[in-house]
């Protein structure tokens, strides 16, 4: 590939960038360019810098992650139990909602 076509291709590629995260902007009411993660990137010197904050980023995830899996469990057996009622309550729901005709009240009298 010639130099001029990989600058094309690279000035395209920037383009879809930066046109994905207006768009996401829009969507989402958030500017990513404002998060203090994105300047610790802009103020990277070299890509090891960069896969250094990435790493940890991904270490900062697991952490939480791993923090809240106490939570879910915790809340897991609380879930189970409301679960297991929300189908005896949707069942007695229908029941009361089902519609009564007099005449089938009256013939139940018989």
């Amino acid at each position: 590939m010639s130099s001029a076509r990989r600058a094309i291709s690279s000035t395209e590629n920037v383009k879809l960038v930066i046109d994905a995260l207006a768009d996401y902007a829009k969507e989402t009411g958030k500017d990513l360019a404002a998060n203090p993660f994105a300047d610790k990137i802009q103020q990277s010197n070299s890509p090891e810098d960069i896969l250094q904050l990435l790493e940890e980023r991904e270490k900062a995830f697991k952490d939480y992650r791993e923090g809240n899996r106490r939570l879910i469990n915790c809340l897991k057996p609380a879930v189970k139990v409301l679960h297991g009622f929300s189908g005896i309550l949707k069942e007695a729901a229908s029941r009361v909602s089902q519609p009564c005709h007099l005449s089938s009240f009256l013939c139940d009298f018989h």
